[in-house]
Order: structure tokens, then sequence, then C-alpha cells
């Protein structure tokens, strides 16, 4: 079997990392690169040794050591991409956020024949101080191909390459999930059972980080106001949280319940492990995540588990904020709400609860979706088409 070019994959996240839209993004296409029967070597940032979970994928695994790594990622990165450089200067590396990048624009220059790919997924570029904006100009331009997760990301990256004479590069290329990760083998156990949920309630899920960004207080405050139609709702908060983070933003929420008198309406449960996710997506009435933009810069890139709920037959809702419109097609897969909109909100709970045969269609059409248009082999499929047609120019 003919090994194809080298792709060197260069990430701060990645499995057994607890969520996040790069592990999903580094570790789904390093799998399907090297399936496709590219050599892939990964580069992972992590303070312990659990990578050798790994051993076993067709792909090999490297761990970048090093302390402080905010502080002295520029560092970090030159060294580890020199290294990989020297070994191997004909390599296209494919750098999952345009941090790890930034030395390449000195690097290219000694090792031309080299290929550089960026992944741009929307709060690294939406958050841009004003005197990294340069710096970042510099980098788009001395990369091969720019990946952009959502429109929403590429407009704010043409944003701040606004002296670029070509930005074909620049191109948009949507996350994706591994259907075979979610295949309807069932999972185990009842993960509403687990937590003392009633099995007759309407259950509106969130499974995402518990951070200011994902709007969870927009979805408590919608249901206190759908409680008097529907006795029997519940929100599940799924997701990873570390205390003291995000401006004690769990706190917060936990006291909203409580003012609000929500207590046996809303549960938290925390990470979700893997054999545990399809059971979460496949016993919940509406998957829900309706993410805000904040003043900060922070937003929300894509949402990858808007996907993963269409596939296992959640019917979807989201808010036009951010690349959430790229993830969620309105009245296709789901419903797009207005952001920071209550009301919003709650009209599109009630539609998907009330109408029996709209929940049917989001639900099929989700799926069909999902298949058609958002798998990591269809999205490796056309990162491969876009770096080939760039090179010929």
């Amino acid at each position: 079997m003919t090994i194809k070019k080298t792709f060197i994959i260069l990430t701060t996240h990645f499995p057994p990392s607890k969520g996040g839209g790069i592990q999903e993004w580094s570790y789904g296409i390093a799998k399907e690169l090297s399936l496709k029967n590219y050599l892939v070597k990964v580069y992972s940032r992590r303070k312990d040794n659990k990578l050798s979970i790994h051993q076993n994928e067709k792909f090999s695994i490297t761990r970048m050591k090093g302390r402080n790594w905010h502080e002295f990622h520029f560092i970090y990165s030159l060294y580890y991409l020199f290294k990989i450089l020297i070994y191997d200067s004909n390599s296209t590396i494919i750098a999952t956020t345009w941090l790890l990048s930034k030395p390449y624009v000195f690097l290219k220059k000694i090792f031309p024949k080299s290929k550089m790919i960026i992944v741009c997924h929307g709060l690294e570029v939406t958050s841009l101080k004003k005197n990294k904006m340069k710096i970042f100009e510099n980098v788009i331009k001395a990369s091969n191909l720019v990946i952009c997760v959502s429109n929403f990301t590429k407009n704010a990256v043409l944003k701040y390459c606004k002296n670029l004479t070509n930005k074909n590069h620049i191109q948009f290329i949507p996350n994706g999930i591994d259907p075979k990760k979610f295949s309807f083998k069932k999972a185990n156990g009842n993960i509403l059972k687990d937590y003392n949920i009633d099995s007759n309630s309407l259950i509106i899920t969130t499974l995402s980080r518990v951070i200011r960004r994902k709007g969870h207080d927009l979805v408590i405050k919608s249901i206190k106001k759908l409680i008097k139609i529907y006795p029997k709702i519940h929100y599940v908060i799924a997701g990873h949280y570390k205390p003291g983070n995000e401006d004690n933003y769990k706190e917060e929420l936990i006291k909203l319940i409580n003012n609000l008198g929500l207590n046996k309406n809303v549960t938290f449960i925390n990470y979700v492990p893997e054999d545990k996710i399809i059971n979460l997506y496949s016993q919940s009435n509406i998957f829900i995540m309706v993410s805000k933009l904040l003043p900060s810069g922070d937003s929300e890139g894509f949402g990858i588990t808007f996907l993963e709920a269409n596939f296992c037959g959640s019917p979807v809702i989201g808010s036009r904020s951010g690349g959430i419109v790229d993830a969620i097609e309105h009245e296709v897969s789901g419903l797009l709400v207005e952001e920071n909109n209550v009301d919003s909100i709650c009209h599109a709970i009630d539609r998907i609860l009330k109408d029996k045969s709209l929940r049917e269609k989001l639900i099929i059409n989700g799926k069909k979706r999902v298949l058609e248009n958002f798998t990591w082999s269809k999205i490796t499929d056309k990162i491969i088409e876009k770096l080939n047609y760039n090179e010929k120019f």
C-alpha cells in the first residue's frame, strides 16, 4: 500500500482532553487522514502521558513538553517546528491554532518546500488584541491554506487581513463528526436514571463546557416561563466546569435556579464519558445551545455538538450567533433563535415539543445533512482538494 504525503498536526488539545472543538477537530482529522493512507504524526501539548490511549491508531503521537506554554508558546512552537522540518522539510504542517504557527513566518525562509495549514476556530481570532493583528496577518500570509470552521470565523480573519493581495487560500471548511463514534450501538445504562431524573420528563439538554458564552442562563429563564405549559420539562446541563473559572459562572447559575424555584427542574451533570454521550443525546427531546458574543470577543466558532445531537436523533436549537448559523440549517436540521432573546428561545422549544411533525422532520433532515456534508471523511477530502488547488497557483 502506497503512503501518500506526510501531515504533521500541531495541537494544544487532543484526547483524552475533556471536550472542546479543537480537540475534536485534531483527532477527527488525524484519524481520517491516516485512514486515507497519509502518513500522520501528531504533536500534542499535554501534562500527562495518557496519550498512550492512541497506541493502536494508524497515526503516531508525540507529547510536546514544556512549562508555561501560555507564556512561552512561541519558543516551544519554534523548537518543535524546527525539529520537525529539519527531519522532513517537505512536510505539510497543520497548526490547529494560528498561535502555534507564528514561528513559521521565519522558518518558511529556511524551509521553502514546506507547507503550512492553519485552522481558525473562533475565539482565538475574534478576541484578537490590536497589538497582535499585524503578527496574525503575517502568519496568514505565510500559510498555504487557512481553514475557517465557519463563515463567521472567515469574515473575522478577512477583517484582520485587509492588506493581503491574495486571500484565495482563506477558505470556509466546516467541522464534522465521526458517524462510527455515534452509530447506534446502545449506550451503557440510562443516564437519566443515573441522576434520578424522572423518565417521563421532557428533557432539554446542553452539552458543553459550563462557561458564560454558552448561554445556560437564558435557557434557565426560558424553563421558568415554559414550566406552566410543560410541568415535566427538565433542563440537563452537562459538561466540564473548572471551579473558580469564568467569574464563578456555575455558582451564578445555581443562584439563578434557586431564585426561580427550579431546583427540581434543572440537573447538572459533570463531564460525560464517551460511552454515555449517545445515551444523553438520544434521550433528549431537544438539544439546545444558545451561545452569545461577549464584549471580550469570546464567540462560538461553530458548535460540533449540534451535529452530534442531529446524528443521534435529537432536534437542535441554537442562537444566531457566531458560527452556529453554519452548524444549524434553520427549519431543516433545527431552529435558530435570536441572540440573548428568552422569548425567542421559549417559542422555539414550544414549537418542537408541540409539533410532532416538525420534530420528526428535523430529526430525519438533521441526520441526513450530517451524513451528506459533515463527516470527517468529507471534511478531509475538502482540505486535500483546497490544498492541492492552492499549490497550483
